[in-house]
């Protein structure tokens, strides 16, 4: 049970049309996925209810940045939404009401007004997602939910060669899905791709322009595979040149996987470094 929001007294008061980002953290284990979806549980789905409830705009709708899967998780989800808003609701105002209303997977990191336009899916600068892998001989329990377990340690240095060579421009349809052929290219440019050890964890991370759905997963997967010595680091260009997902391996879970940060400019990219693990206490503040 979640306490009642402050709700806006909207009959008779003043109102502005507002374009409205929010920063979103959630754990994404209860979720299926960000989209909204007939008869399940989706993090657009909880928000989208609950800011309809509080501006009594039952057409309002909202965008995101990146549309994860079910079971994936965020630190930085980017959301925004136009609607008529009280004078008097400020950010910090909405940001309050929101948590107090939200279930405890959920949490609004900020508020902010943003410029009369701003979509949170087209306006930023790119993306950076980190997976984590155990790769030592048992999970700590209390993160073992946040993490791909693997059967036997795996060869990192093989791994980050690997990773080295998906670096820049290419065409990912080999590592992701188009489902119903929605983008018109698979091209993507990764600016980063980098395989960090961490005690027993591994962290993958990778910074891009954009991604495919499902890529990064496809991506950790693959880094795995010739981790396994499954494949040498090189063969990852002839998958990158068959363009088909059935020359890749077998995808990462996607329990292991994070949004960790949107980048509203180019600058914050260039000076990004990932926290690792995403889940250490304090991770929620990227």
């Amino acid at each position: 049970m979640h306490s009642e929001p402050l709700q806006p007294e909207t009959t008779g008061q003043a109102t502005r049309e507002v374009t409205w980002h929010l920063r979103l953290a959630y754990d994404g284990g209860a979720f299926h996925g960000w989209q909204i979806q007939p008869g399940q549980r989706t993090v657009q789905g909880e928000l989208q209810d609950r800011l309809r409830r509080l501006l009594r705009a039952p057409e309002l709708k909202i965008t995101g940045s990146s549309r994860t899967d079910a079971g994936v998780h965020a630190l930085d989800q980017r959301v925004s939404f136009t609607a008529a808003t009280p004078e008097d609701l400020d950010p910090e105002r909405l940001r309050y009401s929101l948590n107090r209303w939200l279930p405890p997977d959920v949490r609004v990191q900020d508020a902010a007004i943003a410029a009369d336009g701003f979509n949170a899916r087209h306006h930023n600068a790119g993306k950076a997602y980190t997976y984590c892998l155990c790769n030592g001989p048992k999970p700590h329990p209390l993160w073992a939910r946040f993490l791909w377990a693997l059967p036997a340690p795996i060869d990192l240095a093989a791994a980050a060669a690997a990773a080295a060579l998906l670096e820049g421009e290419h065409d990912f349809a080999s590592f992701g899905v188009n489902p119903k052929r929605e983008l018109e290219s698979t091209v993507c440019r990764l600016h980063r791709v980098e395989v960090i050890p961490c005690g027993d964890l591994v962290c993958v991370s990778v910074l891009g322009d954009r991604f495919l759905y499902r890529m990064v997963r496809g991506l950790v997967g693959y880094l795995v595979h010739v981790g396994q010595h499954r494949a040498a680091p090189a063969d990852v260009l002839g998958v990158l040149a068959a363009r088909q997902r059935s020359a890749a391996a077998q995808s990462a879970p996607a329990e292991g996987l994070f949004l960790a940060r949107v980048f509203d400019h180019d600058a914050d990219r260039l000076d990004y470094r990932p926290r690792v693990p995403p889940f250490a206490w304090g991770g929620l503040e990227p």
